[in-house]
């Protein structure tokens, strides 16, 4: 049984912006909370304890650890909202690049699994690209059905064989694997 990818980055594009935007969101949000608490919190205490004297000594030799220690906590929740951020987005990414080797598998003409894993996002969009799959399959058919009934027909408008033919070549110039198509009529 296969378990699906263990890669955490996928797509790293779309997996930084996500990153990027966490942090910086994050580090704002922390500063001006910390720093809206610090000056009531601190100031408010140092009034009522020492009255007006001494108050700048003490406030600055405090916001020099609140600083030190704020950028610590600061740098610890970047981490851990980053690491949230990379398995969160990987959800997005993952399917991502598995609908980025549906499309390649498509274009070569192959028919690929249409499944994403258990919690994967984007899985409506897979529904639609498999739809769109059978329709593109059941036209190819009808096109190969039309080649095969022109190849054992007389057809003397030249400019219905040269169409044809046309077509022949785009059929197997998409999938040029498998010929199903073989040019037995020559133009």
């Amino acid at each position: 049984m296969k378990k699906g990818r263990r890669i955490l980055w996928i797509d790293t594009e779309i997996q930084l912006r996500f990153v990027i935007f966490t942090i910086i969101t994050l580090a704002i949000s922390c500063f001006i909370v910390s720093s809206v608490t610090f000056n009531n919190i601190w100031l408010g205490i140092f009034e009522k304890i020492l009255g007006i004297q001494n108050t700048r000594e003490l406030y600055s030799g405090s916001i020099k650890k609140f600083i030190s220690l704020n950028f610590s906590l600061i740098l610890l929740l970047a981490f851990l909202a980053t690491l949230g951020m990379i398995i969160l987005s990987h959800k997005v990414a993952g399917p991502a690049y598995r609908i980025r080797k549906m499309l390649q598998d498509l274009q070569e003409g192959k028919y690929p699994e249409f499944k994403l894993r258990k919690g994967d996002t984007l899985t409506s969009l897979v529904e639609e690209l498999e739809k769109f799959s059978r329709q593109y399959q059941n036209m190819r058919e009808a096109v190969i059905n039309v080649i095969e009934t022109w190849k054992n027909t007389e057809v003397k408008d030249i400019s219905l064989n040269i169409a044809l033919k046309e077509l022949e070549n785009k059929v197997i110039s998409v999938n040029p694997k498998k010929e199903e198509v073989k040019n037995e009529k020559g133009i």
